[in-house]
């Protein structure tokens, strides 16, 4: 994708952490297999050491190792090192298979305080970009500061360990999170599938906020996202959405 922000002419596959059809998910050999195919946008999750080196991890604990938070990078071993996917290597390897800049990367930050940090490593490279969170505070201080940078809102966290009543009405909330959109003046908003309902979409659409619809795999859902009004369609399986959409457009 050649521009920053998402069309909604025609939904972009976003390859969650660079799909699971070519290689394991999240690895590194899967994100380079996405810039090698050509994927028009990366999804890729980001996080912090303690010593603030940054990293494309998706969860807080690391097995075998503890929480990330805990762990400095420079004191691991080599073998653990390894195991860790750093921001660094991958936009080395952005450089190195995606020369033209062609695959926008997605960005979902999972923890504050490296927002600026993380958005800037590829602002500075001239890569295309926009960023999803869950976090209020994050989108707020990123349009604020880092104004060309679109920035969406996350709706949809996990429910898990919390009580019934603090899962209901957290739900409820997403079902109605126009206060919350409104407040952080996101540019749009991430929301899980099961949570996109049409009001949702429509206060969206009239507002001229990107819709951005995560994380959608089997092929029945692929096919009924991909003929909706939205931005963008994450997926672990874009090689499936992307044979899909071909389909879709080839139809009188």
């Amino acid at each position: 994708m050649n521009r920053q922000t998402p069309s909604a002419a025609s939904p972009a596959i976003s390859w969650h952490r660079g799909g699971s059809e070519l290689e394991p998910s999240a690895s590194r050999a899967a994100f380079v297999a996405a810039l090698r195919h050509g994927a028009e946008i990366v999804e890729i999750d980001v996080r912090s050491m303690r010593n603030g080196n940054l990293v494309c991890v998706h969860d807080e604990h690391l097995e075998g190792l503890g929480l990330l938070s805990n762990l400095d990078y420079d004191e691991l071993s080599p073998v653990q090192q390894a195991e860790i996917y750093t921001l660094h290597e991958f936009v080395a390897d952005l450089v190195l298979h995606d020369p033209a800049g062609k695959t926008t990367v997605h960005f979902d930050l999972k923890e504050r305080g490296h927002e600026r940090e993380a958005v800037d490593v590829l602002l500075e490279q001239g890569r295309p970009l926009f960023v999803t969170t869950l976090i209020d505070e994050s989108v707020v201080l990123l349009r604020r500061e880092r104004p060309e940078v679109p920035t969406y809102l996350t709706i949809g966290a996990t429910t898990v360990g919390k009580s019934k009543f603090q899962a209901l009405r957290q739900r409820s909330g997403e079902f109605f999170p126009f206060r919350r959109i409104a407040a952080s003046k996101a540019n749009g908003i991430a929301i899980h599938y099961a949570l996109a309902r049409p009001w949702t979409l429509r206060w969206c659409a009239k507002r001229n906020l990107a819709v951005v619809i995560w994380t959608v795999d089997r092929s029945r859902d692929l096919s009924t996202w991909l003929q909706r009004d939205i931005a963008v369609l994450t997926t672990n399986r874009p090689l499936r959405a992307l044979e899909l959409q071909a389909g879709l457009a080839s139809e009188p």
